[in-house]
């Protein structure tokens, strides 16, 4: 469907809206939402990383670690997304703001690589 018969159809659907207010809306419709603030990652989320990965260390599980990560990369905001569901039985293993903060690391586009580099530094 071409750009302008979708909107004159809004139009019609929505008399009080204007071809430009319709245009803004649309434009952002489908973003990702990469802006600086949320890529970059702060000294909590920096600290809970280091946490994890002493973790795996500790239990030699570098390896099928990474191998996981890479795997899991291209959807990792799913997983943070399943996380938000599976909340009330995982919070058993970890408290609820370390749970909270490692959801938004993953809900983040560089959240994983820094895991996995991270990971590679060992």
């Amino acid at each position: 469907m071409h750009l302008p018969t979708l909107l004159s159809k809004i139009r019609a659907r929505f008399p009080g809206l204007d071809s430009a207010s319709i245009r803004q809306g649309l434009c952002h419709a489908f973003s990702t939402g990469t802006s600086p603030e949320s890529t970059t990652l702060n000294e909590k989320e920096l600290a809970l990383i280091t946490k994890l990965i002493a973790v795996v260390q500790k239990r030699r599980l570098t390896i099928p670690t990474s191998m996981f990560l890479e795997c899991m990369q291209p959807l990792n905001y799913i997983g943070s997304q399943a996380m938000a569901f599976f909340r009330p039985f995982l919070t058993f293993f970890f408290t609820p703001a370390e749970y909270d903060l490692f959801q938004g690391i993953l809900e983040k586009r560089d959240g994983i690589k820094r895991i996995i580099e991270e990971l590679e530094m060992v």
